[in-house]
């Protein structure tokens, strides 16, 4: 007599998990990532289709759309990274671009990624960033 009939037990259980996919949060989209990131050595800022410049110590770079968000907030993208160098900037002078993919984890108000360089393998980061902090950087000289 204390149980319950079989659709009011699955009516409860399809109310927890809609209550838990709510709480979770649903899968993002790049619009979602629209507006600047910051932290310690880089900054990030969107655009809402999800592309991106992004500025580094002695670098910069951009993200460029489609960018591919996972529903556990992973993302991946492509681009290009630019090294810089101290002093100042010659005219005509071509710039040390290198193609990039960028590759990391979107979770809350904190996104972390790495840059590698699909030319030579290498691989710069991991930088962590937040959303509506500017980006702390050191400038070459």
């Amino acid at each position: 007599m204390g149980s319950r009939p079989v659709h009011l037990r699955a009516g409860w259980l399809a109310l927890v998990v809609a209550a838990l996919v709510a709480a979770c949060g649903g899968p993002l989209e790049p619009s979602d990532l629209a507006g600047v990131w910051g932290g310690d050595h880089a900054e990030a800022s969107f655009d809402s289709a999800g592309a991106a410049t992004l500025q580094y110590d002695c670098a910069h770079g951009t993200i460029v759309a489609p960018i591919t968000i996972g529903g556990d907030g992973a993302l991946t993208a492509t681009g290009t990274h630019v090294r810089e160098h101290g002093g100042p900037v010659q005219e005509g002078e071509t710039e040390d671009s290198h193609p990039a993919r960028y590759d990391g984890a979107v979770r809350g108000d904190r996104f972390t990624f790495t840059v590698t360089l699909t030319d030579d393998g290498s691989v710069i980061g991991p930088f962590t960033v937040r959303r509506g902090e500017p980006g702390r950087l050191f400038r070459c000289l």
